[in-house]
């Protein structure tokens, strides 16, 4: 295997065995029995324990922002926000583990993980503001930064929620609820555009 699939293949193994068994637990010899690879091809890639877990922080962080907010932010200013939540709903329901594992480096207060969540958040945070679209030009950046505080505080009880077995829909509507209280104008146009969807779909 090229170094490079070798190398994502264990980054994947360990999100997932930090998933399982938590970022304080998991090591080098549950990646190897995942992988089935030796446990020196894992020092290998990642030579210390704090290597390990700052790379699969990293990946969780990247895959977030890779699956969610960089779609979104390609849409037009006016869908961005509204797509943010059926984007982070799918990476939920398809790679579960990053999410679980995004929520446990959230709430975990280690100096240098709570350092390394910090700097992603900042990076999420700093996305999330620049899709609010903003009426009032005068308006201070980080009063936009404090909805997407709001926001991104939001997508962990979304996250739970799928977790939780609760329907698609009644996520789709607490998205919703969470939009319009602090975007009425993304919530407009986010019921707009469901409005068309569905009679499209009643004309087929």
């Amino acid at each position: 295997m090229d170094p490079s699939e070798r190398r994502q293949q264990l980054l994947h193994a360990g999100v997932q065995c930090f998933a399982d068994k938590g970022i304080g637990a998991a090591k080098h010899a549950d990646i190897a029995r995942k992988c089935g690879v030796s446990v020196p091809t894992v020092f290998s890639y990642f030579a210390t324990r704090d290597e390990l877990v700052s790379s699969v922080l990293a990946e969780v962080g990247n895959t977030l922002l890779d699956k969610v907010l960089e779609p979104a932010r390609a849409l037009p200013l006016d869908q961005q926000l509204a797509a943010t939540a059926p984007l982070y709903m799918r990476l939920a329901t398809n790679q579960p583990e990053y999410v679980k594992v995004w929520l446990m480096w959230s709430t975990h207060f280690a100096s240098d993980i709570q350092h390394q969540f910090q700097l992603f958040e900042t990076r999420a945070i700093d996305m999330l503001a620049s899709m609010f679209i903003s009426e009032d030009e005068d308006q201070d950046p980080e009063d936009l930064k404090d909805k997407a505080r709001m926001l991104f505080a939001s997508s962990a009880f979304l996250a739970k929620m799928s977790f939780d077995g609760i329907s698609e829909s009644r996520q789709q509507s607490f998205a919703n609820q969470v939009l319009k209280s602090l975007a009425p104008q993304h919530a407009q146009i986010t019921a707009e555009l469901q409005s068309l969807s569905t009679e499209e779909k009643g004309e087929i």
